[in-house]
């Protein structure tokens, strides 16, 4: 993965993006909520290259309505496809029981992006292990990889979901 431009960022981000390692980033909000932004390597999903982003609430409170951290996502997920034309996975996190809910908001943001017409998102709904779960491939429509990637996820869903 290419760095990311945190300037660049920041630019666009509504709150003060902190980068903590190459692909770590984290930020408060005006409620005090922290949260770290993992972009990873993925290894379990797709075998093709993807990177898997983590939205990590650090203390696990409840964190209101807010529309500055939509933009603060974005601007984040924004600069990783200008500088890397890859694909990014998305799977919501199970511990409390609220991936449905989730899932609903990061497609609500996804849906409201005003670029969204410059990228590919496909969703998988199943369960794993017993407990629902939603994964999310997203990728720029000018991916030269993007027919072999939506058919490796379809495959790995197909082969994760029960």
């Amino acid at each position: 993965m290419n760095t990311l431009n945190i300037d660049n960022i920041n630019r666009k981000s509504p709150y003060l993006v902190t980068r903590e390692a190459d692909s770590v980033f984290y930020f408060y909000t005006d409620h005090g909520v922290g949260y770290n932004i993992v972009i990873k390597p993925n290894d379990i999903f797709l075998p093709s290259g993807a990177f898997v982003l983590d939205i990590i609430n650090i203390w696990n409170v409840t964190s209101p309505g807010d529309p500055k951290l939509k933009q603060t996502l974005i601007a984040i997920v924004e600069e990783f496809f200008s500088q890397n034309n890859d694909v990014m996975l998305y799977v919501t996190e199970t511990k409390d029981k609220k991936q449905a809910f989730r899932n609903r908001l990061f497609l609500r943001w996804f849906n409201t992006y005003e670029n969204k017409k410059c990228f590919f998102i496909k969703t998988a709904e199943g369960k794993m292990d017993g407990k629902v779960n939603f994964m999310a491939m997203i990728s720029r429509k000018d991916n030269p990889n993007l027919q072999m990637a939506i058919l490796e996820f379809e495959d790995t869903v197909s082969f994760l979901f029960d």
